[in-house]
């Protein structure tokens, strides 16, 4: 960050500095010396010094009125050093002729006294201002008055000077012109702030807390300032006066290299902390958005184009769990550091998300952001030294280009995510490049995404049931609730399109509290006209299950209905249980309580532990349709479906077999001893009247 304006600053500082050159070849004749009235050169002289005493003042309370946490040595040397300076240049300008006279007559000797006085120790307390370490001062209170011991001294002699001037040797005689002791010590003051410029100009990179350019174009300014005031031969002439407007510019650059960097440095830093990612010193997302729709802005007037990189490290959450979140961050830092280090000034990196990091790159068409994002996968390949760790983490990246992709920065970062999502889907460490079949993918995900939210209110959503069938005699067993949803606008939606969205956005939660009040309602109605309809089972999403009050939703369900515990079982994924392993045990515990059945869907898809299956209450187990569409021709999937049956069977629980779909496969489950099949060879998901009509034609419940 930089102080508002600061190459306009800039430039006008070196202007002043080009034009002092100029000024000093005008002025080094006395002939070229004009003469300023004394009333009017007393006047804004006056005016000139209140302004240098103001910036002299502001500088100390700089050093010395900070909190003690902020309070550094350098600082406060600086701030001693310009509390005499304040002093003597009040000193000096009260004691010009034509003010009141102070202790002693007022003359040109005593006022040039006290402003060589300010000079000299202005240039020493600047040159310790760059020359010392930016340390924090002692906390000592002590140190913190310090100030005082310098400034009495210094305020004894300047008493001295004021009842006694002449124990000074002269440094001016009027008609005759400035003593050499005067421009010796004109020089002596012109070397302490060259010297001081040169050390800030080699050492600005440990001038913290100042505006190094700002300090250095004062310190010029002020030798510029000393070099008119050796030229002069009359007081009030314009040698003098050019003198004292380049100090004024001096102490105006002062002002903005002590002063104001103090005033605007918490500013910045609190805009740093809003901006910038604590772990990793990146730019945060708010950064980054503000920097892409400034980029925009200028690639929709220039013509030209840019491109938008999103990363993702694959699998950080894997180095959480194993190493600890300590160890992941090191790793993101370490992430960070190797993308900043591979981009170089060639593009904006930002931290987006947890694992995610977001690149910028202006005047990219897509093959230069391509060949970016193959170059940042290769750095990645090699290892990572992470304490005593090796690790090895690879990434993905979803890649977009303006204008190709997209007008605005919502929409370009909507496509760089699900160009992201393919790449990750795709196998990760790969890199995708959004195209407009991603982009159909998303518009249609949007429109299902706005519909859905009112499809509940509209009573667009219906439930269809399968019924399950004991595999050695064909008796119905149950029936599995089933959601469809038939959109005015779209269509019929496949629960395989909807559910996902109604999971991520939220919408789940109370479409499936409809679900199941509305199975458990379709259940007591066939119990109502005397069918034999088993069990009814409903599945539950992850969101349903993180439910505090998950519990007394299916108890009151039950109890709506007037349903027993045992005719209700709910399907749960083997995901959804190991995800949080304590709160899963919490919660099924408390259905257990109730009498409630439990099935695993999907089984054999998800995690390869089985020890959940001892130490949950499990009742049933669903083999996945995956491992039955190709049996018995397949004999891996045979194998694995033996053994399912097998451990079911050992371990006391019901097994059942989805998408039965041939007679091979029922005569192989049969063969098996499998329990229960579901599948469309022996049904296929029914309305609640088709399902009445099949109760009533005979198929017997178990």
């Amino acid at each position: 960050m930089q102080l508002p304006g600061k190459d306009l600053h800039r430039r006008a500082g070196v202007g002043l500095l080009a034009l002092s050159l100029l000024l000093l070849l005008w002025q080094a004749s006395r002939v070229n010396q004009l003469a300023v009235s004394p009333a009017d050169f007393l006047a804004v002289h006056s005016l000139m010094e209140v302004f240098a005493v103001v910036v002299a003042a502001l500088i100390f309370f700089t050093g010395h009125g900070v909190q003690q946490a902020e309070r550094s040595t350098r600082a406060m040397a600086l701030g001693c050093a310009f509390l005499a300076v304040a002093m003597f240049d009040v000193l000096h300008f009260l004691s010009s002729p034509g003010m009141s006279d102070m202790l002693s007559p007022n003359t040109q000797h005593k006022s040039l006294v006290f402003a060589l006085a300010a000079r000299i120790v202005g240039g020493i307390g600047l040159l310790a201002y760059v020359l010392l370490p930016e340390t924090q001062a002692a906390r000592s209170g002590v140190r913190r008055y310090a100030w005082v011991a310098v400034i009495l001294p210094l305020a004894a002699l300047a008493l001295l000077v004021l009842y006694t001037p002449d124990i000074v040797p002269a440094m001016y005689v009027e008609g005759v012109g400035l003593t050499r002791l005067k421009v010796g010590t004109q020089w002596l003051a012109i070397g302490l702030y060259l010297s001081a410029a040169a050390l800030a100009h080699l050492r600005r990179g440990r001038l913290r807390g100042c505006d190094a350019d700002s300090l250095i174009l004062a310190l010029l300014l002020l030798a510029a300032s000393e070099l008119f005031f050796t030229l002069y031969v009359e007081v009030s002439s314009t040698a003098n006066f050019i003198g004292h407007c380049y100090k004024v510019f001096a102490y105006y650059f002062l002002y903005r290299a002590i002063y104001a960097e103090a005033v605007s440095r918490p500013f910045r830093r609190m805009r740093n902390m809003l901006t910038h990612d604590d772990l990793t010193g990146l730019p945060n997302r708010t950064a980054f958005n503000e920097q892409l729709n400034l980029s925009l802005e200028r690639a929709r007037r220039d013509g030209t184009s840019c491109a938008v990189l999103l990363l993702d490290l694959d699998h950080l959450q894997n180095v959480n769990d194993t190493l600890g979140h300590e160890q992941g961050d090191m790793l993101l830092v370490a992430a960070a550091a190797r993308i900043r280090e591979r981009l170089g000034d060639a593009g904006f990196l930002a931290r987006f998300s947890g694992d995610e990091f977001v690149i910028l790159l202006d005047n990219a068409e897509v093959e230069h952001a391509r060949g970016a994002g193959e170059g940042l996968l290769r750095a990645m390949e090699q290892e990572f030294d992470i304490g005593t760790d090796r690790l090895a983490i690879s990434a993905s990246v979803g890649i977009v280009t303006y204008p190709a992709d997209g007008e605005s920065g919502s929409v370009l970062m909507r496509y760089a995510d699900l160009a992201l999502h393919r790449a990750k889907v795709g196998g990760r460490n790969g890199l995708v490049v959004f195209s407009r079949d991603l982009a159909e993918v998303v518009e249609r995900r949007v429109a299902i995404e706005a519909h859905l939210k009112n499809a509940l209110d509209r009573n667009e959503l219906s439930l269809a049931y399968q019924p399950k069938r004991e595999i050695g005699s064909g008796r119905l067993t149950g029936w599995e609730a089933l959601l469809r949803w038939q959109s005015p606008k779209l269509g019929m939606v496949g629960p395989q399109e909807f559910i996902p969205i109604a999971e991520q956005t939220g919408l789940i939660v109370p479409i499936g509290q409809w679900v199941l009040r509305n199975a458990c309602l379709q259940l007591r109605a066939w119990k109502d006209l005397g069918l034999e309809a088993g069990n009814i089972a409903v599945n539950l999403s992850t969101r349903q299950f993180r439910q505090k009050d998950l519990a007394e939703q299916i108890a009151a369900a039950l109890e709506d209905a007037g349903l027993a515990p045992g005719d209700l079982e709910l399907e749960l994924t083997e995901s959804l249980l190991m995800d949080n392993l304590a709160s899963a045990a919490e919660v099924l515990a408390r259905l257990e309580q109730l009498g409630i059945r439990i099935a695993i869907d999907d089984f054999g898809t998800g995690y390869s532990s089985l020890s959940y299956l001892k130490t949950f209450p499990i009742h049933c187990l669903k083999i996945d349709r995956s491992f039955i569409q190709d049996i018995p021709a397949d004999e891996n999937d045979t194998a694995i479906v033996r053994t399912i049956i097998a451990l079911a069977r050992s371990l006391g629980l019901t097994v059942v077999a989805e998408g039965v779909e041939t007679e091979a496969q029922l005569d192989y489950l049969r063969a098996n001893q499998c329990d229960e099949g579901q599948g469309y060879l022996l049904s296929r998901p029914l309305d609640p009247d088709a399902c009445t009509r099949l109760m009533r034609a005979g198929v017997v419940a178990a």
